[in-house]
Order: C-alpha cells, then structure tokens, then sequence
C-alpha cells in the first residue's frame, strides 16, 4: 500500500523524570504534528575483535556496547505548541493570568545551570504505515530555531536526544480506536510571519521598530547536550534490564554551554543604522514580536523574544526581488544583572504546561 498522510503520526508526553517513561494508558500522550516525514535516527554502538591477538586477521565476532537514537522535527508554529517546546528547553517558566479568565501568560527563561542541568525529558512516538511503530523514552531537547519568512506561518525546528532505549510495537494506540493511548489535537491559534515586528533599542539614538521594512527573522537557542556523558557505566542501565550484552542506555543527558544566536532581513534604510551598530560594536535591546488574534476580550494570542544584551556581528546588503535588504546575524550575550541570557513571553489559553503534553 501506498504510503499517505493519515499513515504517519507522531506523538509525545512529559516524564516525571529522565529515567522514567511515561506509562502508557488511556490520553496518556498527545498528538504532536510536524510538517515533515523525519523518523527516527537509530545507530547501535558495535565492536569487535579485529585487532585482538587471536592469530587471524580478521574479526570472528561482534557485540553491542551501546545504543544512540534521536529525532528531528519541523512544528508549525501553533501558539499552544511553541510553548511546550519552550518548555521542554527552558526550565525556569512562570504562569500567570493575563487579566482575563482561561488566557495566561507563560514567561520561559532558560535553565540555571546552579540548580540543574538536566532538563525535562519526553517519551515520544512515532507510527508510520503499517511496518513502523516505534517508542523513544527520555527524549531532551538540544534546542530549537524559531523562524519566520515571508507571508507563512511560524515554524520550529526541533531534535530530541534519547537515552539509546527504542521499544519496538508499544501498546499505543490511536483514535478512532475506543479509549486511545493519543489525543488528537484541536483548536490550536497559528501565528504568521505578517504578526512580527522587530525593534531594536540601543537606549539612544536607535530605538525605531523595523515596521514596513521588516521581512524574516529566525532565532536559533542551541544547547550542547554531554551525550557522552550520560553513558555512565556504574550506574549498570541496559536496553534489557540486567542485562549487559544488551548495550548500554544513557542514565542522564544534562547540558553544558547554552547559547542564542538570531539572524534577520529588512529592507534598507538611509544611513544603514545597521552597518553603524556593527561599526560601533554596539549593544542592542532586541524584541521581536507576534501579536494575533485575540484569546478573549482585548487580550490576544501574544509570542515575545526578548534579548536584552545583543550584537550584531554581520551585516550585508542582499538584492531581493529587486530591493535592496540587509542580512544582518547577531548573537545574545548573558545580562548579569537579569542572570539570563534571553527570556520569552508567551500568552495563549494552556492553563499550565506541566500538564500540557
């Protein structure tokens, strides 16, 4: 049979902690829709006796030491969505109302390395055509990218890192079935990339939004996971449990540096205040917003990326349909005064994401 779009899903649920995966019962998971066909990357850690002094010159046998998977994902931008994948990624969130009854302001602030490093983890599914259903257990972000072009929606790239553990054929089952394993998705806001507006603000002269002149923007928050790190053999994890010639599955997967880079075009202006930010290493006070329909009353769906400390490091005139933009690349330095390095808003109808996946 020909494989189609209704024969691909993807789902995923938040662990109480890294080593445990999530049970799998009735609306235990929920749906997670992506704009691509990834499946998941699996590479098993072999090794063999090729070298050893065992008077051939060729291996006679080969075993497994270890197991490595992951995944990658393109999301739409959905004004519910963009908010667990923050918080997969930034451990330090707040909720609080936004004035009015189920809309709420979600603010995400990436993890203090004091408290933890170990970010929160996800056990997620994957089912394609009838050949491959697939369950990955503790599941951490090493990041994302936040992007928007043209006249379409918002997106965000997304890969989750996993212990090495796949179980293969898991009791998930999905609707229309009775009582499902997954629930679907519904009434989900998307935010467009004709909702953004970039202002920078360097606390003087530079301080006008972009406006008219604003075309693209992506911001990129990348951790650098200690993959190797989490294979920790006196902690004695194995893909079966007690059982070494299983191979070995990570015991944790923390993080180590995190850093935010941001890249945009605009149109250029007279004076190219651009090129003289760059010219004067200049420190910019960066938002960039998506403001969209509205949540209830007055209060609308609402995306803010706020980068108190930014400089640009490249800026170039591109032609563009024949007008003149400028491709400018930057990078977010941490504020000690704040102790962050960026924070996002975010205000939507989830009441609270712990609870959200």
């Amino acid at each position: 049979m020909s494989d189609t779009k209704t024969n691909r899903t993807y789902a995923w649920a938040l662990q109480t902690d890294y080593a445990t995966q999530k049970a799998i019962a009735a609306a235990a998971y929920k749906q997670l829709i992506v704009t691509d066909e990834n499946t998941l990357e699996y590479q098993p850690r072999l090794n063999n006796n090729e070298d050893w002094s065992h008077g051939v010159n060729s291996p006679t046998e080969e075993w497994l030491e270890a197991h490595d998977v992951r995944v990658s994902h393109t999301i739409p931008g959905f004004a519910q969505e963009l908010g667990k994948i923050f918080f997969l990624n930034m451990g330090d969130t707040v909720t609080t109302p936004s004035g009015g009854t189920v809309s709420r302001k979600h603010t995400f602030v990436p993890t203090d390395p004091a408290v933890t490093r170990q970010d929160k983890a996800v056990s997620y599914v994957e089912k394609v055509g009838a050949g491959w259903h697939k369950l990955m257990p503790s599941g951490v972000s090493d990041g994302f990218v936040l992007k928007g072009e043209g006249s379409g929606i918002l997106t965000c790239d997304l890969s989750l890192v996993g212990s090495g553990k796949v179980v293969n054929n898991p009791a998930v089952t999905y609707p229309p079935t009775a009582t499902p394993t997954v629930t679907n998705l519904s009434n989900l806001y998307k935010f467009y990339n004709t909702q953004v507006g970039i202002t920078p603000n360097d606390g003087g002269s530079y301080t006008a939004p972009y406006a008219c002149r604003y075309r693209s923007f992506e911001v990129a928050f990348k951790k650098t996971l200690l993959e190797e790190a989490g294979f920790k053999p006196g902690c004695a994890n194995f893909l079966v449990p007690g059982n070494p010639n299983s191979g070995m599955i990570r015991s944790a997967l923390e993080f180590d540096k995190q850093m935010l880079d941001f890249s945009f075009n605009v149109d250029m202006a007279a004076g190219t205040p651009e090129f003289e930010a760059v010219q004067d290493n200049r420190p910019i006070n960066l938002t960039i917003a998506a403001t969209g329909g509205i949540i209830e009353g007055a209060i609308p769906f609402e995306l803010k990326v706020l980068i108190s400390i930014a400089k640009y490091r490249t800026t170039k005139p591109v032609l563009v349909d024949g007008i003149w933009q400028f491709a400018i690349q930057g990078q977010a330095f941490f504020n000690t005064a704040t102790n962050r390095l960026f924070q996002i808003e975010l205000t939507n109808d989830v009441a609270d994401y712990s609870a959200a996946f």
